[in-house]
């Protein structure tokens, strides 16, 4: 009897457990159908101090998270730094000496320079000399009129050669020259001679530090030789008995040669164009020392030619023409310097 009571209460457990498993499975069936309730806690939030207030596109953003559902560290705005345009060189031109000296300056410079040289390191065929005569018998860059070509450099010279109007040309071109060689040297390709070879190639920027380098030497030995003219009277001076001794050569070799001609003795006009020639040698060494006070590391060609060059100058107006030559020499100190200072920044850079 007991026995059989207790099978009826384990049946009738059983089949509890099993209407109640149904009901619970039944139920979360039909819960997944709908969507959940939000669930809210009664939990009090207390608000945060002085909590900063989000940025405008945050606060319009509608998939943003609120502020007092989400504590987060709000960045400052992104500032977009302004990308500074390069510096621009406002050119102006002279009606003389115009953009165009600047170019074919630039040219020359670069195409004298030779990236390695037989030694193995960089230099320059440029001198004070050819740079001169260069420019002197191309006349690039000059708004000269005429075929004469005297009469042009002349009127290049009265026009350019005075303290004011040098000044005036350093200030307009400087900036202007250096922009201008440094783009061509980097960005142009020619051809260099490097060693026992030639390249078509652009320098890097260790090259073209270089060339300016050795350009800014030979600009300053240029402005101590025109310091030394335009302050030591003596030199134009000892270029014009130079000039004279020179004259003496050529008369006794006329001479000479008249003797040769007819069948005369030639004993005499011989020994007196010797002595000519040695008093002029002799000229010309002063000449050269006393350059190289003031230039001593110069060549000799390039002082005794600028020597000359500066006594051809101050013919009829000395007072005012050595006053050029020292404003020139001011100023072609300050451009090797100039020079100088932009190899620097290359090599910097």
């Amino acid at each position: 009897m007991n026995r059989n009571r207790t099978v009826i209460i384990l049946v009738a457990c059983a089949l509890i457990f099993s209407f109640g498993a149904y009901l619970l499975i039944n139920k979360q069936q039909q819960t997944r159908g709908r969507q959940p309730k939000p669930i809210t806690t009664s939990q009090t939030i207390s608000p945060q101090p002085a909590t900063p207030k989000a940025p405008q596109q945050v606060a319009e953003d509608q998939n943003a998270p609120l502020m007092s559902e989400v504590t987060q560290e709000v960045s400052p705005p992104l500032v977009v730094e302004e990308k500074k345009t390069p510096d621009v060189i406002e050119i102006k031109e002279d009606k003389f000496v115009t953009l165009n000296f600047v170019e074919s300056l630039s040219d020359y410079l670069l195409n004298q320079f030779v990236p390695q040289g037989r030694n193995g390191k960089p230099t320059t065929l440029a001198s004070i000399k050819n740079t001169n005569i260069y420019f002197g018998q191309e006349m690039t860059g000059f708004a000269t009129s005429g075929d004469d070509a005297n009469q042009a450099r002349q009127s290049l010279l009265d026009y350019a050669f005075n303290p004011p109007m040098i000044k005036t040309l350093y200030a307009l071109y400087t900036p202007v020259l250096l922009a201008h060689i440094v783009d061509t040297a980097t960005s142009e390709k020619r051809e260099y001679r490097v060693g026992n070879n030639t390249e078509t190639r652009v320098l890097n920027q260790t090259e073209t530090a270089a060339m300016l380098r050795l350009n800014a030497h030979r600009i300053e030995q240029a402005a101590q030789m025109l310091r030394a003219i335009g302050t030591d009277a003596t030199i134009t001076e000892t270029a014009g008995k130079y000039l004279q001794a020179q004259q003496a050569v050529s008369r006794a070799n006329t001479q000479l040669q008249n003797d040769m001609a007819v069948n005369r003795p030639t004993g005499p006009s011989s020994k007196q164009l010797k002595r000519s020639i040695v008093q002029r040698e002799k000229i010309k060494k002063s000449l050269i020392e006393k350059m190289k006070k003031t230039c001593p590391n110069g060549a000799d060609a390039d002082l005794f030619y600028l020597a000359q060059w500066g006594y051809r100058r101050i013919l009829g107006n000395p007072e005012g023409k050595l006053k050029a030559c020292e404003a020139a020499a001011d100023a072609l100190k300050k451009l090797s310097q100039e020079f100088r200072d932009t190899a620097k920044q290359l090599q910097g850079a």
